[in-house]
Order: structure tokens, then C-alpha cells, then sequence
């Protein structure tokens, strides 16, 4: 008995300390899970087919916690890690399948009058714009199986516009009666160091800038991103010339009453299409816009919402059938709240491809994502139950 009560005493010397130390610490998380009918990519790959399957989509747990330094200063930081329940679990986009530290996961100090700095992984600056205004985010109809496009959506090659980066370094301003703004610097988007890499596409040596400046304040939204990958840093073949990609985006919402409605615009260049060029990507700088709209209202414990959004055609490609390779997606849904935590939903969604496009409509935080063909119009019905807590 007196064993284990020194062996007590002795943890609580270390446990104390640090709790002391630590002035706040927040555990917190989301559980959704879905079943899921998907019309997507057989195993061949040439063909749609139905699958049924539960989705572990953006289901994750969050550690946070921060600390006062005083004279106006504090420190933060948090380890958020998804994972799966059958191996379909929310990916990070530049690394593996789960895992711990796959979501926001990162370090910084804050001043309540200049800001705040954080060093680590995190949302870029661009992709949270477009997460303000998505109706079906981590679901079906998802509007990044549209405007991300990495190695998808017609024959193009690009790392994608709506990353969770790490080797990120980012200062946000202070919020000024709902304006504020976010730049950040990735210093290497390769999971090894910032080196020049000849195993491509190893991105160690590709640097990012992303960026935007929103306004928030009652039933308005308003946010303009910008982001930049320097693909011309990558010198191995078969990447020789590429040129650096580059993306705008605006959106907007407003909520009046039970109603809202969301909107975006984003126009994309230096895209690489794969087979232009004297190489896999050449000196090719082809363009595409997207653009996308959204409505939802507000009925007792029910919410009703429809979004639709189109994927222009490409041009500056290069390609012969440069004007078939646009898309549009649409999803409908009802969310039904059981409390302020739970909520379950059910949804359709379904893209209509273009001949030479291959656009999906299940990616971006859900869970299973079999993929599309060329020319083929996958479509997707979904059930599903989330809990934060």
C-alpha cells in the first residue's frame, strides 16, 4: 500500500506542474458518420458503379488549450487528428490516410492590439474563404470536388486550391468591427525539407503564398482569397517549365430571417494540362473559372438547402476538345437538428460531366470518394448523424 502511494505522489509532481501551467485546455471534436449509396469509378476505373458503404467523413478530435503571458500576450495551440472507423476517414490533402496532427495542428502567440502568428499545419487563408459559404461541407456535393481540381476534373494536373498545409507560417490581424485578414507562407509543401527534390512529384521544393481579407459582422459574409504555388521551383522531369498556378476567389452570404444565401467566384491560371506541351506539363498556362450559388431556409428544427455550381470549360489548354471540359454539380439536402450538438441529414448529390472532364461529387472531407470517369455523371445519396462535442 505504501508503494503505491509514493508511486502517486511521485506522478503527481510531474502532473502538477504542468496543469498549473497550462491555463486553459479544451478537448473538444466532431463524430459524423454516413451511409452512404455512391454511383462512382469501378475497380477498372472505366466505368460508374453503386456501392454502399459507411463513411467516416470529417470525423476528428481536438486538444486546445492557451495561456496568459501576460501584458497583453498569450500563447495557443491545438493537435487535431481525424480518424476512421473502417478505413474511410477524412485524408489530409498533402500526407496519409489519419493519424495523429492530420487536421489544424500548430503553435503561436497573440496580442490582443497587432494580431496573432502561428507556426505548424492549418487551413490556408484561401481555402477558409470558400468554407464560409459551402451548404454541404465534408458531404456530398461538397463544393471542393469543384473548385479544388487537384489531378481531377478534365485533364489537369494541380496540387489544389483548399490545402491543409504544414511548414506554414501565418499572421492574422486583429478584427476591426468585422474586417480582418490572413497571409501565410508554406514554406515547402513536400513532407521532407525545402530542398529541390528530383522525385517528382515530390513538392519539397514548392513554396506557397496564400492570403485573404474577409468581413464578417451580423447577417453578412464577405471574404476575397488569393494563393500561389511556385511549380517553376521543381526541376525534375517531367515537370521542367512548369509554370506557377494561381487562383482568386470571392464569396458572399447573408442570412435574412430563416433564409440564407451563398455565392463564389473563382477564376484559376498556370494550370498544367497533362499531355500539352513539349512535356507531361510543358510550358502550358491554361485558365478555368468556377462559380457556384446556394440557398437555404430554416423550418422549426429543419433546414432545407440546394446549391448548385458550374466548372467552366478550360481554355489557353492547348486541347483539341478544350470546349468539353466543363462540369456542374448540384446537391439537395434536409438537416434535421436533435439538439444543439446532434443533427441528421439526408442529401443527394450528382455531377454532370462534360466528355473530356472527370469531375467527382463525393470528395472533400466525406469519408469515400470512388472517384469518376471521363464524361461519366456520378451521383451519390447520403444518410447521416454528426455530434460535436
Amino acid at each position: 500500500m505504501n508503494k503505491k502511494l509514493l508511486v502517486l505522489a511521485v506522478m503527481g509532481a510531474f502532473v502538477a506542474p504542468t496543469a498549473m501551467a497550462q491555463s486553459n485546455l479544451t478537448i473538444g471534436g466532431q463524430m459524423h458518420f454516413s451511409l452512404d449509396s455512391l454511383k462512382g469509378a469501378n475497380a477498372a476505373g472505366n466505368e460508374l458503379t453503386t456501392k454502399t458503404n459507411v463513411s467516416s467523413n470529417s470525423s476528428n478530435i481536438y486538444f486546445r488549450g492557451t495561456e496568459d503571458l501576460g501584458n497583453g500576450l498569450s500563447a495557443f495551440w491545438q493537435i487535431q487528428t481525424y480518424f476512421s472507423a473502417g478505413g474511410t476517414g477524412n485524408s489530409d490533402p498533402i500526407g496519409a490516410l489519419d493519424g495523429v496532427s492530420t487536421g489544424n495542428t500548430y503553435v503561436g502567440v497573440e496580442g490582443k492590439s497587432w494580431g496573432k502568428v502561428l507556426l505548424g499545419k492549418h487551413d490556408s487563408p484561401f481555402k477558409l474563404v470558400s468554407r464560409k459559404v459551402d451548404l454541404f461541407g465534408d458531404r456530398l456535393g461538397d463544393s471542393r470536388n469543384v473548385v479544388e481540381a487537384a489531378w481531377g476534373g478534365a485533364p489537369v494536373f494541380s496540387i489544389g486550391w483548399d490545402l491543409r498545409p504544414a511548414n506554414m507560417i501565418a499572421y492574422s490581424t486583429p478584427n476591426f468591427n468585422g474586417f480582418s485578414a490572413t497571409v501565410a507562407y508554406v514554406t515547402n509543401l513536400g513532407p521532407g525539407a525545402a530542398l529541390n527534390s528530383p522525385n517528382a512529384p515530390s513538392f519539397d521544393a514548392v513554396d506557397t503564398w496564400s492570403a485573404n481579407a474577409t468581413y464578417e459582422n451580423g447577417p453578412i459574409f464577405a471574404g476575397f482569397g488569393y494563393e500561389r504555388h511556385n511549380l517553376s521551383k521543381l526541376s525534375a522531369n517531367p515537370f521542367d517549365n512548369e509554370a506557377d498556378e494561381k487562383a482568386w476567389r470571392l464569396a458572399a452570404g447573408y442570412n435574412f430571417s430563416d433564409f440564407k444565401v451563398v455565392g463564389l467566384y473563382q477564376r484559376e491560371s498556370g494550370l498544367c494540362v497533362i499531355g500539352a506541351g513539349p512535356a507531361f506539363c510543358g510550358a502550358t498556362d491554361a485558365k478555368r473559372t468556377t462559380w457556384g450559388l446556394g440557398g437555404a431556409y430554416k423550418l422549426g428544427a429543419n433546414t432545407i438547402k440546394i446549391q448548385y455550381y458550374k466548372a467552366g470549360d478550360l481554355s489557353n489548354s492547348g486541347l483539341a476538345n478544350e470546349s468539353d471540359t466543363g462540369a456542374n454539380m448540384w446537391a439537395l439536402g434536409v438537416d434535421h437538428a436533435l439538439s444543439k450538438r446532434t443533427t441528421v441529414y439526408a442529401l443527394y448529390a450528382r455531377t454532370n460531366n462534360d466528355n473530356a472532364a472527370a469531375y467527382s461529387a463525393f470528395g472533400g472531407g466525406h469519408g469515400d470518394n470512388p472517384g469518376s470517369v471521363a464524361g461519366k455523371d456520378p451521383s451519390g445519396l447520403s444518410m447521416g448523424l454528426i455530434h460535436s462535442f
